[in-house]
C-alpha cells in the first residue's frame, strides 16, 4: 500500500539537546572594573589628609584652593571658606561675633605636624613705620602659614586663628639679653640684631619698663653667635642708610634692602673683651656709636670653633724667674718675668731666656716659681730651636703645681705641625693666654709663612704681654711654637727640629 500524498508534507519534529549557558566575557569585565574602583576609592579614600576648620576674624582675601604652608612648604589646602556662626558649644574666642571659618585639607603625610595647639594666621602683606612683612604675597597667592604647638597630641580639629604672624621664637640654646632703651626708636620684634653687618639675633618684644622711664627690648642672640656678646659690649641703633660728607663730596651707603627696611641694632665689644654674658644680661642701647666702637677689633672665637676651645684650649701660667746679683756692693733682687705650659709628664715648656740666670747672678741665688711653687734647679731636659734663632726648653719640675685644669698630654702635643702643605695655611692658631677669655684666636688668613716663621698680618695688634706666649693649631692641639715681638710686627716662631 502507497502512502498518501498528505503524509508525506508532514514534517516530523527532531528534539534537540539545550545547550549550557555560558557567563559573557562582557559582564565579567564589569564586575572586575568594579571591584578595581571599589579598591581605587577606598585607597583614596584612606590617603586622604584629614580635614581641619581654622576660624579667623578676616578673610584677608583668602580663596579656596590656596595653600596651608609650614617654613614655606606646601602641608595643606583650602577646600572650603565660609561664615562661622557662633555657637554656645564653640571653644573658639569668638563666641559673640561671627568670623570666618576655613576648612583645610592636610597631605596625609603633614597630620602630625599639626598638633594641639598650632597656631596659624594668613600670610599678606603689612606695611608699617615700624614693620614690613610679608611681602612675598604683594605678587604671588596669599596662604596660611602655621607653627606646630608644644603638643605632641593631633586630635583637635577646629582652631582659632590669629590675626598676624606671631611673635618671632628664639632658636633652641639661644641667649637673651635686656636692653634698656630711652626710647622705643621705632623698634619691634623682628629686627634684626647685627655684628659686622652679620644677623646674629632678633628682637623678640619691645616693652615700657614697669616705671614708665625707659623701654625695654628682649632679644635673643643666637646659639652659634652668643659668644661675641661680652660684658662690656656696646649696642647702639643702626639705620639702613649712612650719609657721610668729605672733601670728594656727599656720599650715601646703603645695606641690604631687609636692612634698609627695618634697621637693626649694632654691637661691637672693646679689644679688652670681657666675659661671655649669659641670659638676663642687660645692656644700655645707644643711639648713636662713640667714634671709636666701630674701630674695635678683638679676637673673638664664637661656634665650633669656641665650643673646641672651651673643652681642649691649653693654659698659660706665669712663671717668675727672680735671682740676687751684686750691684755697688750691695744684693739687689732681680726678677724675669715669662710664660710656661705644663705637661702631663711633670715638665714645663718655656722659652729658654725664662729660664736662664744672668751672668753676674750670685751662685746659688736663683729660684723659678711656677703657679705658686718654686724650686731652686732648673737645668733644661730638652733644648728645642726655634726659626727665628731663639730657643725653647723643657724643664723638670721637681714639685708638681696644684691646678684644676687637665695637664696636656706630651706625646701628642709635641708632635710637629707639619706647615709644609699648601693647605695648612688656611688653619686657625691660637696665641694661649692664662685663660681663655685672654687667648687670642688667629684666622689662617691673617698671617703668612716666612723663613723666620709665621708672620701675622702688619694691622694685626697686642698688647706686649704676650712676647713669648706659646701657640697651637686649633685643628689637631698641638704645639706650634712662640709668640715674637720683631721690627715687622708679630711673628710666631716655629720649632726647627
Amino acid at each position: 500500500m502507497q502512502p498518501s500524498s498528505s503524509e508525506e508534507t508532514v514534517p516530523l519534529a527532531v528534539p534537540i539537546s539545550k545547550k549550557q549557558t555560558r557567563l559573557s566575557w562582557f559582564w565579567l569585565v564589569t564586575v572586575l572594573c568594579g571591584v578595581l574602583s571599589l579598591v581605587l576609592f577606598a585607597r583614596a579614600y584612606q590617603n586622604q589628609g584629614d580635614l581641619i576648620h581654622i576660624e579667623f576674624e578676616q578673610g584677608h582675601g583668602l580663596q579656596p584652593g590656596e595653600s596651608l604652608r609650614y617654613r614655606g612648604i606646601e602641608v595643606g589646602r583650602v577646600e572650603k571658606i565660609a561664615l562661622a556662626v557662633p555657637t554656645t558649644e564653640s571653644s573658639s574666642p569668638r563666641d559673640t561675633t561671627p568670623g570666618i571659618l576655613v576648612s583645610v585639607r592636610l597631605n596625609p603625610s603633614a597630620r602630625r605636624v599639626v598638633t594641639d595647639g598650632t597656631i596659624f594666621w594668613i600670610a599678606r602683606p603689612i606695611v608699617s613705620f615700624d614693620s614690613i612683612r610679608g611681602l612675598d604675597t604683594i605678587v604671588g597667592p596669599k596662604y596660611i602659614a602655621m607653627e606646630p604647638g608644644p603638643s605632641d597630641k593631633y586630635s583637635v580639629k577646629r582652631f582659632a586663628g590669629l590675626e598676624s604672624a606671631p611673635p618671632i621664637r628664639p632658636k633652641e640654646g639661644s641667649v637673651e639679653i635686656i636692653l634698656d632703651s630711652p626710647k622705643r626708636y621705632g623698634l619691634d620684634s623682628g629686627t634684626p640684631i647685627l655684628h659686622r653687618g652679620f644677623h646674629v639675633g632678633d628682637v623678640l618684644s619691645v616693652t615700657l619698663a614697669s616705671d614708665a622711664r625707659s623701654v625695654l627690648v628682649r632679644c635673643a642672640i643666637d646659639p652659634e653667635f652668643h659668644e661675641l656678646v661680652r660684658t662690656n659690649t656696646k649696642f647702639w641703633l643702626r639705620s639702613g642708610w649712612r650719609v657721610s660728607l668729605g672733601i670728594t663730596g656727599l656720599e650715601l651707603e646703603a645695606d641690604s634692602l631687609s636692612q634698609v627696611l627695618y634697621g637693626g641694632i649694632e654691637f661691637a665689644t672693646p679689644d679688652s673683651k670681657g666675659k661671655v654674658v649669659g641670659t638676663g644680661a642687660r645692656f644700655v642701647l645707644h643711639e648713636k656709636p662713640d667714634d671709636d666702637w666701630d674701630q674695635w677689633k678683638p679676637s673673638l672665637p664664637y661656634g665650633a670653633i669656641w665650643d673646641k676651645l672651651q673643652r681642649q684650649s691649653p693654659v698659660s701660667y706665669r712663671t717668675s724667674l727672680v735671682w740676687k746679683q751684686n750691684s755697688f756692693g750691695f744684693q739687689v733682687d732681680k726678677q724675669k718675668l715669662g710664660w710656661g705650659l705644663l705637661l702631663d709628664d711633670g715638665s714645663m715648656l718655656c722659652r729658654e731666656d725664662f729660664a736662664t740666670l744672668s751672668k753676674s747672678a750670685i751662685d746659688k741665688s736663683g729660684q723659678l716659681e711656677v703657679a705658686g711653687v718654686s724650686q731652686e734647679t732648673f737645668d733644661p731636659m730638652e733644648t728645642i730651636p726655634l726659626s727665628d734663632g731663639s730657643k725653647v726648653v723643657r724643664i723638670k719640675l721637681t714639685a708638681q703645681p696644684s691646678i684644676a685644669e687637665p695637664l696636656l698630654d706630651a706625646s701628642q702635643f709635641l708632635r710637629p705641625v707639619d706647615f709644609g702643605a699648601a693647605d695648612s695655611l688656611a688653619r686657625d692658631i691660637l696665641i694661649v693666654g692664662s685663660e681663655t677669655e685672654r687667648s687670642v684666636l688667629v684666622d689662617g688668613s691673617r698671617y703668612s709663612k716666612t723663613d723666620r716663621g709665621l708672620q701675622l698680618d702688619s694691622t694685626f695688634e697686642l698688647s706686649g704681654e704676650f712676647d713669648g706666649t706659646p701657640v697651637v693649631d686649633v685643628q689637631q692641639g698641638r704645639w706650634l711654637g712662640v709668640m715674637r715681638k720683631g721690627p715687622k710686627g708679630w711673628l710666631v716662631a716655629l720649632p726647627t727640629r
